[in-house]
């Protein structure tokens, strides 16, 4: 289509527009597209009128800046017509601040946000919508002196701290709140912000059920509390739609203003065969107002689904010949025609097996062989001096090819995304992680496999990978490539509505889902259920203060415990005490001590990789593998548990993924859980056979911290969420030892520093003036 045909075509749709022929996202993608055709066009006078004009009645002027931002275009207008100057005023309605402004449709949900009513909302939106940034505004409009938000990931949490405390544009925020993302809070101010996972936020109302009453809170992601709307990879994630339905129940406490937000979720027609209205029964008891822009695509997508296909076109600068029906030699010819237009692209693979081996698939190809690393050298040098030269992923990260899982070490993946984003590395092989906590700039993507893990995608799972092709303010269009699998099936099949089992008679329910569903929705059964737990929980006179901590492990497993620990010998209780001691004076675990702890939670232990961790004993038979490695782990940091795989002859790629799913999964989302529940039970018992305050007894409280967080002081814990690396975070530990610590940091280690420093002193000092 050549430019007249191009700008007839939008001239036509505007008018439909404006007759009411078309709904606004479908002009929006007119308009949206047509700025893709031209956006390396020489551009006139006449031409920059024209696009400003249509940016401001798509409602996206955002639009007509990135013509500059992204493209270099020369965008100034020099003289204003009628339409110029209404496009301006238009979009100066638009504006938050002086550099900021919204769009159209984020727009419209602020104005829903009124002083003096109540405002509770559940926005899904596409990816590219902006949802993150409205709430930032809605914040700064409605002025709210507490506030919290809770994010999916740490990754997340960590990367909004950095936002509000580095970016010039959320000065307000450095100055009207106290910033917290820890959930140990020793000081409140006036105007507070907390910033949180659902676990995290879970731990801090625990630990103050009373002290803050928040005026909003924000949920994103909201789709994790129907467990059965999404494909889980990892067995931690099955157990994340328990603290995601109880982080939902108590931001909805007093009365307070909520935006509940995720991806292209999908709802249950009523007028459907199969209606499960459970999720319209949650939204309506709470008073909440369902917002539905599934279908603004504030970036276009384009699909191509190359099958057996010899000679693809996808524009005049992208075509490709195959000659092999190969995918791998597919897979290669399209990363280097994408390569040549100097455009990146992501790749989806269904499991990190997948992402690693197609990784050395192009390195092993000449497609990148003219890939420099000099700009990250110093980053290449520090993780081969850490782990070893021989790690596939530092061989990927030599040709520009990053690798993104659940297994690499945190601070690792960050460093991965950033070097992606800033264009140093050109393409990024990734499952399922780059869907949720992580903000990537790809125009491309192309997808290998309709799988995630062993399971056919879902739709909502296939529309959010493909979420990833382009970004708002960096692309008008995202391109998805899918190559010889069935992922356009998933994208154009049938939804499934989102649930919400606490609403829902008939829904099986976990035992905590009893105590927070309403009788109206539990089954006569259930009732008994829990009318039968609270009668044993009497028997024991084991106070609901307690019950309440550790929420996400159930009050019978929380019995359990109890009675395990009440049926230990003098000498076991000792060995206990020895631990603690051990514990608290050297952060080590003593381990006749910790076996005795392994034998009280063993009973109600779920999780099948924890289970065997405890069970197996090697030859000797004496010690759990999992009290062995607990105490590399304590003593050498995650570089000192690799080398301990790799002295049991793990090669280095299994040893770097094994410490990862132990740290990252079975010890801070199973091994923690476990262990407080032991550690409240154990110093309640305690408090009554010595007749001491519950407060008073000591326990494992270091251990745990020490799990969650792999830190135990403040400025340790927030540099352990950002992602450091382990002679960073020793600098914050270890305070004698500082300055010997910082004069071998390496130049990675000193660019990481300087950056975490400048997070750490701002946030000490954020508080209202």
């Amino acid at each position: 289509m050549d430019r007249i045909e191009e700008t007839t075509n939008v001239l036509r749709q505007i008018n439909k527009f404006n007759s009411k022929e078309i709904s606004d996202d479908i002009l929006i993608k007119s308009v949206c597209d047509y700025f893709n055709e031209i956006k390396n066009d020489t551009l006139n006078q006449s031409d920059l009128k024209f696009l400003k004009y249509i940016s401001n009645v798509a409602g996206i002027p955002h639009y007509f800046d990135i013509l500059n931002r992204q493209f270099n275009q020369e965008t100034e207008i020099e003289e204003y017509n009628l339409n110029t100057f209404s496009s301006l005023l238009y979009e100066s309605t638009l504006h938050t601040n002086e550099n900021l402004k919204v769009h159209k449709y984020q727009m419209k949900i602020m104005d829903l946000f009124q002083i003096g009513k109540l405002n509770r909302y559940f926005l899904s939106a596409s990816t590219s919508f902006g949802k993150t940034h409205i709430v930032f505004e809605i914040i700064k409009k409605m002025n709210y002196e507490n506030v919290v938000l809770i994010f999916p990931t740490i990754a997340l949490l960590s990367e909004n701290l950095e936002k509000l405390i580095s970016d010039d544009n959320y000065e307000y925020f450095r100055g009207k709140y106290k910033i917290h993302t820890l959930s140990e809070v020793s000081e409140f101010e006036e105007n507070n912000l907390f910033i949180y996972t659902p676990e995290r936020f879970l731990s801090f109302k625990e630990k103050n059920p009373t002290s803050i009453t928040f005026n909003f809170a924000f949920v994103d992601e909201i789709y994790k509390i129907d467990n059965e709307y999404l494909i889980d990879e990892e067995v931690k994630e099955n157990e994340r739609d328990v603290a995601y339905r109880l982080s939902v129940f108590y931001a909805l406490e007093n009365n307070v203003d909520v935006l509940l937000a995720g991806p292209y979720i999908d709802f249950y027609d009523s007028t459907k065969t199969g209606y499960n209205g459970s999720f319209d029964k949650f939204l309506t008891q709470n008073e909440i107002e369902l917002i539905n822009y599934n279908q603004y695509e504030i970036v276009s997508k384009s699909y191509e689904d190359i099958k057996s296909k010899k000679h693809i076109e996808i524009n005049k600068f992208l075509e490709f010949d195959f000659v092999s029906n190969k995918k791998t030699d597919r897979l290669i010819e399209i990363v280097k025609k994408i390569n040549e237009i100097n455009e990146n692209t992501i790749i989806y693979c269904s499991t990190r097996n997948y992402s690693e081996t197609y990784a050395t698939t192009l390195l092993e190809s000449d497609v990148l062989n003219n890939h420099s690393d000099s700009d990250y050298s110093d980053f290449i040098k520090h993780i081969s001096k850490n782990f070893s030269k021989d790690w596939t992923i530092i061989k990927a990260l030599q040709k520009g090819i990053g690798v993104h899982h659940g297994l690499i070490p945190k601070y690792i993946q960050k460093e991965i995304i950033s070097l992606f984003n800033t264009g140093q590395l050109k393409v990024l092989l990734s499952t399922t992680t780059i869907t949720e906590g992580v903000n990537t700039s790809a125009k491309n993507l192309i997808v290998l496999h309709s799988k995630k893990g062993d399971k056919e995608l879902k739709k909502f799972d296939a529309k959010n990978i493909a979420g990833r092709a382009g970004r708002f303010l960096y692309h008008y269009s995202g391109r998805v490539i899918v190559l010889q699998n069935d992922f356009m099936k998933a994208i154009e099949s049938e939804p499934e509505g989102i649930k919400h089992k606490n609403y829902d008679l008939q829904a099986p329910k976990d035992e905590i889902d009893l105590f927070y569903s309403k009788d109206e929705f539990l089954s006569k059964a259930d009732q008994d259920r829990k009318k039968d737990i609270k009668a044993e929980q009497e028997i024991r006179g084991i106070p609901d203060e307690i019950f309440n901590l550790y929420k996400v492990v159930s009050r019978l497993d929380k019995i359990t415990i109890y009675d395990e620990i009440k049926k230990l010998s003098a000498s076991e209780i000792e060995s206990i005490k020895t631990l603690i001691r051990v514990v608290n004076y050297k952060m080590d675990i003593d381990y006749d001590g910790f076996q005795v702890i392994l034998k009280v939670i063993r009973p109600i232990v779920k999780n099948q990789k924890l289970i065997f961790l405890i069970d197996y004993k090697g030859l000797n038979g004496e010690f759990s593998t999992l009290t062995h490695l607990l105490h590399f782990y304590l003593t050498g940091g995650f570089i000192g548990s690799i080398k301990y795989k790799i002295s049991q002859n793990v090669k280095i790629d299994k040893a770097i993924s094994d410490t990862a799913e132990f740290v990252y999964n079975t010890l801070k989302y199973q091994v923690v859980k476990y262990l407080g529940v032991f550690n409240i039970m154990y110093r309640f018992i305690q408090a009554q056979d010595i007749g001491k305050a519950f407060e008073d007894v000591a326990g494992i409280d270091k251990l745990l911290v020490k799990l969650e967080y792999n830190a135990l002081t403040d400025n340790g814990r927030i540099a352990s969420d950002y992602g450091v690396p382990s002679s960073v975070l020793e600098y914050y530990e270890n305070i004698d030892k500082s300055k010997d610590i910082k004069a071998n940091f390496d130049n990675y280690e000193i660019k990481i520093f300087d950056r975490i420093e400048t997070i750490i002193n701002r946030t000490d000092k954020s508080t209202n003036a």
